[in-house]
């Protein structure tokens, strides 16, 4: 009997997770980090440095800039996590940025290669347009645009790329699994393409970890990921609460409003205490024969796909309670406006605390005035004297 070759196990694979933004990948992230080191005795690699570097190396693997950084600002951060990857002795590298999907071909194929001869294979975690659509306008206001969601929604239907920027490239560019695995299909095979699919709510909460654990060949039981924070999501009247002050704070350094307003502010304080925010009534027919044509083409892709395709489906009945952000009332928003002026309020008195004991400190190391010191200085001489001649050393 002739037995068939056996296929050649790869010494070392290199995972690319590379989106999409909105579907669980901080929280992904935040499991890896925390478990980077148990990953790494059991040979899988995460190779960021800090939590931070996967931001900054993302910024450098597409040579690009984001929310006021400079171009060039990030060099070397690339070269630092490829040459980890490629030094690792471990069977198993998982490189994970949200942003890396909107890369420009030229710097996928200059990416990829940084990272072989390992054997590559890219992730894209997927959800419905419905709530991306929704997710994508709430992330684009904590980052101080003034865009209304219907607007936003509108354009995005209608113009599609073409939306006014930055909406149309980040959103079309960065959500579509279509049209982002088109691009790094060039570089990788379909076979090694994996689509993950983001449950619809109601599913365990683990979920998602254990399909990207599938994918990536983990054990899904022997990591800690219950207690890894994510991006916390607010609600209608939140939302449209930080969309009204960002017109009256345009002239805010990224700097400040970074971690005052999208940390702080939207992301500590307010939470999603009022209803959540749903797709417009008018436009669920539209992202549902959007969905559809998705969920053909990876069909016919051929991609991997761990969850179902069919979860890429919105769902009409968790979006049929909708409440416009726009037509919220000054009534509408007080609760969560006391809250935010009550936490801004908490937040500056601890500033104010920490500044008081600051000069306290800073006068404790103070020199003393110049007449105090000659005063001492006099007083040393003299006690000097006083004992060299006692000494008959004078």
């Amino acid at each position: 009997m002739r037995l068939g070759k056996r296929a050649k196990v790869p010494d070392k694979r290199v995972f690319f997770h590379v989106g999409a933004p909105k579907t669980g990948t901080t929280y992904l992230q935040n499991v890896l980090f925390a478990n980077r080191d148990t990953l790494a005795k059991e040979g899988v690699l995460y190779p960021y440095a800090d939590a931070g570097q996967s931001f900054r190396s993302m910024l450098d693997f597409r040579d690009s800039t984001w929310a006021g950084s400079r171009p060039g600002q990030f060099a070397g951060e690339w070269d630092a996590v490829a040459g980890r990857t490629r030094d690792w002795k471990g069977h198993t590298v998982i490189i994970s940025n949200e942003l890396l999907g909107g890369s420009s071909p030229d710097r996928i194929a200059a990416g990829v290669a940084s990272v072989r001869p390992a054997e590559v294979h890219v992730i894209f975690s997927a959800r419905d347009f419905a709530r991306q659509l929704v997710s994508d306008w709430q992330e684009h206001i904590k980052h101080k645009h003034t865009v209304t969601l219907e607007k936003f929604v509108d354009d995005l239907v209608e113009l599609g790329l073409d939306a006014p920027e930055p909406f149309g490239e980040l959103f079309w560019g960065m959500h579509d699994a279509a049209h982002v695995l088109k691009l790094w299909e060039t570089v990788v095979p379909p076979a090694d393409i994996h689509v993950v699919t983001v449950p619809h709510p109601g599913a365990p909460v683990d979920t998602l970890w254990r399909r990207f654990c599938s994918v990536t060949g983990l054990d899904p039981d022997r990591y800690e990921s219950e207690s890894a924070p994510a991006n916390p999501s607010m609600g209608v009247a939140e939302t449209e609460l930080v969309r009204r002050m960002n017109l009256e704070v345009r002239g805010m350094s990224v700097e400040i409003y970074d971690p005052l307003v999208r940390r702080l502010l939207a992301g500590d304080i307010l939470g999603g205490q009022s209803p959540k925010l749903m797709l417009p009534t008018s436009r669920m027919d539209w992202a549902c024969q959007r969905s559809r044509q998705l969920i053909e083409g990876l069909r016919e892709a051929g991609y991997a796909v761990e969850g179902d395709l069919e979860e890429l489906m919105p769902r009409p009945a968790d979006h049929a309670a909708y409440i416009s952000p726009t037509e919220q009332s000054d009534a509408d928003l007080g609760d969560a406006a006391v809250r935010a002026s009550t936490g801004l309020l908490r937040h500056s008195g601890r500033q104010r605390r920490r500044i008081i004991e600051l000069q306290r400190e800073v006068k404790e190391l103070q020199p003393r005035p110049l007449g105090r010191l000659r005063r001492g200085y006099l007083r040393s001489r003299r006690f000097t004297g006083k004992a060299l001649r006692r000494t008959h050393l004078r």
